[in-house]
């Protein structure tokens, strides 16, 4: 019998394989629960209850943060949930089955631990980080490689119904030979023929139960794949909008920064011209004061004979001669 476990959220039994991820949830909490980023590990969780919306954080992280407060950026994945020491929980509990790490081919850091052939052919034989490996699968799920998940689940389903039937059919066959001791040759034969044209009902009836599940599944893939298509068109959309905006926005900055530089030279272009006119009003002041000097000296004899009332009336006198 299967191992069972309790599912994270809803607290029904399922059985083992079909929890998935730390928080153990069943398909139908996966489907129904949102999923957000955290901020210190960076990867994806299920969001069960009330989280801190400016910090949003997985359920390890959280307790750590409350436990130890604000962590340091980790010495190998770089992220910041080195909570106690220089390395996360992650890199730790990495370094210490597998040795210490070596350089990812995604995010260039030192942040891959070799774990064997089996986990690199699952990225394609990469040597791929934690968050670059999520990442990576998140990808191959997007780009359709998902498919290959869902006939397994078709062919493992399949393979349930088969074995159910197969138990009925051992029922069947063990009843028919507690029947055959007390009937005829003749009535057993016709038992037997009634016995096995059951048995094809019932397989024909498993057939047509697989293809109604495989359509259903392939219908609700496309359905996801409409939505996915929605989604992508709706941000093309915004980034052509942003993209737009943020052309007009330049236009504008453009234009204002053309403006300015103009009316920048058109103010140096007015301040010379002020700086060449009082320079020429200081030329003629020094010109005009030269020729009174020159007067002043070609009228007076000698400079100690002459007092300044004298000389102003000088020049007085000689000022009412060029006029006249």
């Amino acid at each position: 019998m299967a191992a069972t476990k309790v599912c994270g959220n809803c607290n029904i039994k399922h059985a083992s394989a079909e929890l998935s991820g730390p928080q153990h949830l069943c398909k139908e909490c996966r489907r129904t629960l949102p999923n957000q980023k955290c901020s210190f590990c960076q990867i994806d969780f299920y969001v069960i209850g009330e989280i801190n919306k400016s910090k949003p954080a997985c359920k390890k992280c959280s307790e750590y943060y409350n436990k130890f407060g604000d962590p340091k950026a980790c010495d190998w994945c770089k992220t910041p949930s080195a909570f106690k020491g220089s390395k996360c929980f992650q890199c730790k509990s990495a370094e210490e089955k597998y040795g210490k790490p070596s350089r990812c081919e995604g995010c260039k850091k030192n942040a891959y631990f070799d774990k064997g052939l089996e986990a690199k052919k699952k990225v394609d034989n990469k040597a791929l980080c934690l968050l670059c490996t999520l990442k990576y699968k998140k990808e191959l799920h997007r780009s359709g490689k998902f498919k290959r998940s869902s006939a397994e689940i078709v062919n493992s389903k399949s393979s349930a119904k088969s074995k159910k039937v197969k138990e009925s059919n051992d029922a069947s066959s063990s009843a028919h030979r507690a029947c055959k001791n007390k009937i005829t040759t003749k009535e057993a034969e016709v038992q037997v023929d009634l016995c096995g044209h059951g048995t094809m009902d019932d397989k024909s009836g498993q057939d047509k139960d697989n293809s109604m599940e495989a359509i259903l599944l392939t219908t609700q893939l496309k359905e996801e794949i409409a939505q996915l298509k929605r989604q992508l068109d709706t941000r093309d959309r915004d980034l052509i909008e942003k993209a737009k905006n943020l052309n007009e926005k330049k236009t504008e900055m453009w234009e204002l920064e053309k403006k300015l530089q103009k009316k920048l030279t058109d103010q140096g272009h007015e301040h010379m011209k002020r700086i060449e006119g009082m320079e020429q009003i200081i030329r003629e002041v020094k010109n005009h004061n030269a020729t009174l000097s020159k007067k002043l000296k070609s009228i007076t004899p000698s400079r100690k004979s002459v007092t300044p009332a004298i000389a102003t009336s000088l020049l007085m006198d000689t000022e009412e001669t060029d006029s006249t």
